[in-house]
């Protein structure tokens, strides 16, 4: 099986545009010569690699392809970077090259907002500092986020999915732990006599977004029934926990997050209930240096901050 870069190249420009005019556009190339490379390509691997709708999107096969292109980007560039060396940092006598001119390798790495907002940004500005990349943080729900992984659009994922992507790793990280809790004015307005169900089902309940679960999961075990409360929905990791101290609802927030609240006694919680999100750092297999150590960074920022 004959796999050239050539042809990773023109796959992952195809599946980027979205068409093969615009790949052709953004490789300086005809239509026609990307249309060749595509069916070449395809027949040395022997089996279809896109689906060509508008816009194209990559079939199971491709989206391996996909990955192996962005490993093989990736590597390349790391390759670069060393056979350049690194220059020294505040010593232009030792090397007059400024550090900071060095190309920076693009870093893609997906992640669930309530990670993002309270332990993976240190690992963010530490893995610059260390290596000469640009990070780039894809949001998703912890439980859909292997799906960047998937279409080589990430190296690494944080997920609640322990089930190994092909061509990746696991490692777990430990738990999130989600406590329901309410501002003292909502519980006194819309819970006075406790959490019974009637009143939790006209309550207004806080969610994330149409994908978060955790709060339903939280309902069932406060009710044991079920009851479909009105939501509102507030898609960001620190303006959800405000709107629950607020008042907008009642709402599942990290223990972490929450606790300067709880301390405080501007926010209470509803009843002994907690829900634990395992998460893990699913990764690709892959001999880098920088995906190494990003690995170490997250080990080490999750163990602080996960039970």
């Amino acid at each position: 099986m004959d796999i050239s870069s050539e042809g990773l190249q023109t796959l992952a420009a195809v599946i980027r545009e979205g068409t093969f005019d615009g790949a052709a556009a953004a490789l300086h190339l005809t239509p026609s010569a990307v249309s060749q490379r595509m069916k070449a390509l395809e027949k040395a691997v022997g089996v279809v690699l896109v689906q060509r709708t508008k816009p194209v999107r990559a079939t199971p096969d491709g989206e391996i392809l996909l990955r192996l292109a962005a490993q093989w980007d990736l590597l390349r560039l790391e390759a670069a970077a060393d056979l350049a060396g690194k220059p020294e940092q505040g010593d232009p006598a030792a090397d007059p090259r400024d550090w900071r001119d060095v190309p920076r390798i693009h870093l893609p790495i997906a992640a669930n907002a309530d990670s993002i907002s309270i332990w993976l940004l240190p690992v963010v500005a530490e893995i610059q500092r260390r290596h000469p990349v640009a990070v780039e943080v894809l949001r998703d729900d912890e439980s859909h986020s292997t799906g960047f992984l998937r279409a080589g659009q990430a190296v690494g994922a944080i997920t609640s999915d322990p089930r190994p992507v092909r061509g990746c790793t696991v490692l777990p990280l430990g738990s999130m732990r989600y406590l329901p809790v309410a501002s003292t004015e909502f519980i006194n307005t819309w819970l006075p006599n406790g959490l019974r169900a009637a009143d939790l089902a006209r309550a207004p309940m806080v969610s994330f977004d149409r994908k978060d679960t955790i709060q339903l999961d939280l309902l069932n075990r406060l009710t044991r029934q079920h009851v479909d409360p009105p939501v509102t929905y507030v898609p960001a990791s620190v303006e959800y926990h405000r709107a629950v101290e607020l008042g907008a609802g009642w709402g599942a927030v990290p223990a972490t997050q929450i606790e300067p609240a709880l301390a405080a006694g501007t926010v209470k919680k509803l009843g002994n209930q907690h829900v634990d999100i395992k998460l893990f750092w699913q990764y690709w297999k892959l001999g880098s240096p920088i995906i190494n150590d990003l690995t170490d960074l997250i080990k080490d920022s999750a163990r602080d901050f996960l039970v």
